[in-house]
């Protein structure tokens, strides 16, 4: 009796092992909800799914965006000297200019001035013998991946130096 019942389960699953198929019942509900189950239900349909099956959603499922302000962090780049058109008067050729990032993250600030760059992780970019004349300048912070995440405006300075042609008294 137990060796008859084995045969006929095997008779019953070999068709589904064989054509890899898998039987999945589908409900549709009064409310327009889809249920999908390994059971049959009242109302259900039954549906063969093959090896492999792709199931498209019949409506486009839509996607959610995190809160922009929540997903960027908002970074304040600063010069915190000299102020915009600072005249600093230094026989030398020597100043610094200072920036300052808030808030403060791990990184690298580059300044641009009159077309040549320098690098600092303080912010704090000490020039040296510096021709007199007028400097356009502009900071900018890269984060450790390189991107730039922060830009300060653009300023002006002018240095001052004694002139060689004019004899001291």
């Amino acid at each position: 009796m137990k060796s008859l019942f084995l045969v006929g389960l095997f008779c019953f699953i070999c068709p589904f092992i064989v054509n890899g198929q898998t039987i999945v019942y589908k409900t549709v509900h009064a409310d327009g909800t889809v249920t999908f189950s390994d059971k049959p239900s009242p109302g259900a349909i039954e549906v063969i799914l093959g090896d492999s099956t792709t199931v498209i959603p019949s409506s486009p499922v839509p996607k959610i965006e995190p809160d922009v302000a929540v997903k960027k962090k908002q970074f304040n780049l600063t010069i915190v000297s000299p102020k915009q058109e600072a005249t600093l008067r230094d026989n030398s050729g020597n100043f610094s200019i200072q920036a300052q990032l808030k808030p403060s993250i791990g990184g690298m600030y580059n300044l641009t001035i009159n077309g040549q760059s320098f690098q600092s992780p303080s912010g704090v970019f000490q020039l040296e013998n510096m021709d007199r004349g007028e400097y356009s300048y502009k900071v900018d912070f890269t984060d450790n991946s390189g991107k730039i995440i922060a830009s300060s405006e653009q300023r002006t300075l002018f240095l001052h130096r004694a002139s060689v042609l004019i004899p001291r008294n």
